[in-house]
C-alpha cells in the first residue's frame, strides 16, 4: 500500500515493522504525546530546503512562506540553511524575532497591514516590505520617520496583480480580476514613482504571486516575463540591483495519482521566462527571489488521530469518527481537500474496505475523507495517519468546540522533539476576563 504512496510520504517513512518516521514508531509517538498529533520529518524538510538551493543557485533569495507552517524550531532550521522568511502579521514577525532570526532576513507581506505592524517591521529592521496598495506608502513613510534608521532606507517591493491565468482552486488564486491582492500595472507604476521619491524608502523590486498548488510551469514563466515587462520602462526608479520576486505556489502531491513539478523544473521555468523577456539586456543587474512554503514542508508532515467510534449509517456505510478534524485541519471543509489515509495500527493489513472518516466537531462538514479504503478490521483505538499535513494545517488550526490546538513534534534520527506543546484548558481560558 505505502509503496504506491512513496511520493506523498515523508522521506524517512518506514513500514518494515510498523510505521515509523525519523526512526521513531508512530505508536510510540501517540502513546507519549497523545493524539491528535502533528509530526514533522526534520530530515525531509532539510532535504527540501537544500534541493531548492541547488535548483536556484547561491545568488537567488530563497524566502520561506511562513504562513504555510511556522514555529520556533522551524525558524532556527531555516536560519541554519540560510533562508529568509516571509511574515504576514505582527505575530509571525514576533515569532521569527524571538527564535533568533535577524530581522534583515524577514520579508513583510500583507494586504491590510496595520499601523502597529508597519511600526514593528520598521523597529525590528525587516529587510523588505512588500507594498500592496498606494495608501501603504504614506503609512510606511510615517513609521519610518518615527522608528527608522537614516543610514538604512527601508527596501520596498511592489506587489503586482497581473492575470497569469493559473489553473488552480479559485480560493487559492491570488492574481486576476477576482483577487484582492496587489496593484494592477497602472497603479503599480504610480506606486513606483511615489516610493522612488519618498524619504527613507528604496524601491528594491517587484513581487507577484499567482496562487497555490500550481502544476503548470508556464504560469511561472509568465510571471517572470510579467515582472520584466513592468520593471523595464521604469528601471531608473529601482535600486541598482532590482529584485524580481516570483512568489511561490509550486504544487505538491496529496494523492497517489498526483504529479507535481520538481524544484529544478520550477527554477528552469522562471529562468526561461526571464530569458524570453530579455531580463539581463533590459534590466541590467537583477536578483531572483522565490517564496516556497507548501512545497518545502507539506509532504514532510503527517497527522495522527485515534479512532473513537465505528458505526454503520444508512446511506453512508461504515463510518469512523476520530479525535480531531475541523479544528486541527480545516482544509477539507474549506477547499474540499482530499487526502490519502492509512491505518497506522494495521500497516500491513489490506486496505480494501471503504470507510467514511469524520471528525469530532459539531459540523456536518467535518468530514476528513468521504470515502477511503482501510482494513476491514479498523476499529476504536486504531491509529489513523493523514499524510501531507505539514502545510496549512497546524497554521490554520483553531479552538473550535473548546478543543485545544494539538502539539507538534519534530523527529530526527530516532529522537522525537516536542517543539510546540498542546494547549491545555488553562490556555483556552487564559483570555477570558471573567474567569481570571
Amino acid at each position: 500500500m505505502t509503496h504506491a504512496l512513496k511520493h506523498v510520504l515523508p522521506a524517512t517513512w518506514c513500514d518494515a515493522q510498523g510505521i515509523s518516521i525519523g526512526g521513531v514508531p508512530l505508536s510510540q509517538l501517540a502513546d507519549r504525546f497523545g493524539t491528535p498529533l502533528y509530526i514533522i520529518d526534520e530530515r525531509h524538510v532539510e532535504s527540501r530546503l537544500r534541493g531548492f538551493r541547488e535548483a536556484f543557485g547561491p545568488e537567488a533569495g530563497l524566502v520561506y512562506a511562513g504562513k504555510a507552517f511556522l514555529c520556533g524550531a522551524l525558524v532556527q532550521l531555516l536560519d541554519r540553511e540560510g533562508w529568509l522568511i516571509d511574515a504576514v502579521s505582527a505575530g509571525e514577525l514576533e515569532l521569527a524575532h524571538r527564535a533568533g532570526l535577524d530581522a534583515s532576513r524577514i520579508v513583510m507581506h500583507g494586504n491590510a497591514k496595520t499601523d502597529e505592524e508597519l511600526a514593528q517591521a520598521v523597529r525590528l529592521g525587516v529587510g523588505r516590505v512588500v507594498v500592496d496598495h498606494l495608501q501603504e506608502i504614506d503609512l510606511l513613510v510615517e513609521q519610518n520617520r518615527r522608528f527608522g534608521r537614516a543610514d538604512r532606507p527601508m527596501r520596498v517591493l511592489l506587489r503586482l496583480n497581473i492575470d497569469l491565468a493559473p489553473e488552480t482552486h479559485a480560493k487559492v488564486t491570488t492574481v486576476g480580476p477576482t483577487a484582492h491582492f496587489g496593484m494592477e500595472p497602472e497603479t503599480a507604476s504610480e506606486a513606483a514613482r511615489r516610493v522612488s521619491a519618498a524619504e527613507g524608502l528604496t524601491l528594491g523590486g517587484v513581487h507577484i504571486h499567482a496562487g497555490s498548488q500550481i502544476r503548470d510551469l508556464r504560469v511561472f514563466r509568465r510571471a517572470g516575463e510579467a515582472l520584466v515587462e513592468f520593471v523595464a520602462p521604469l528601471r531608473d526608479r529601482f535600486a541598482e540591483t532590482v529584485e524580481l520576486d516570483v512568489g511561490g505556489g509550486l504544487a505538491v502531491p496529496y494523492l497517489a495519482e498526483d504529479q507535481a513539478p520538481e524544484a529544478r523544473e520550477y527554477a528552469e521555468a522562471i529562468v526561461e521566462g526571464l530569458g524570453e523577456a530579455r531580463a539581463s539586456e533590459r534590466l541590467g543587474a537583477y536578483r531572483i527571489l522565490v517564496e516556497p512554503g507548501r512545497s518545502v514542508i507539506a509532504n514532510g508532515g503527517v497527522t495522527l488521530y485515534r479512532v473513537q467510534a465505528r458505526k454503520t449509517l444508512p446511506g453512508l456505510g461504515q463510518v469512523l469518527a476520530v479525535d480531531g478534524g475541523l479544528s486541527d485541519n480545516p482544509r477539507p471543509s474549506l477547499y474540499d481537500a482530499r487526502y490519502e489515509i492509512l491505518n497506522g495500527s494495521r500497516a500491513h493489513a489490506k486496505h480494501d474496505t471503504p470507510f467514511r472518516v469524520v471528525g469530532r466537531h459539531c459540523e456536518s462538514g467535518d468530514v476528513i475523507a468521504p470515502s477511503v479504503l482501510l482494513p476491514a478490521e479498523t476499529d476504536r483505538g486504531d491509529l489513523i495517519v493523514l499524510p501531507v499535513t505539514g502545510a496549512y494545517v497546524y497554521a490554520m488550526s483553531s479552538r473550535y468546540n473548546g478543543v485545544g490546538r494539538a502539539p507538534v513534534v519534530f523527529v530526527r534520527d530516532g529522537a522525537p522533539r516536542l517543539v510546540v506543546r498542546g494547549e491545555t484548558h488553562d490556555d483556552l481560558l487564559a483570555c477570558d476576563v471573567e474567569l481570571s
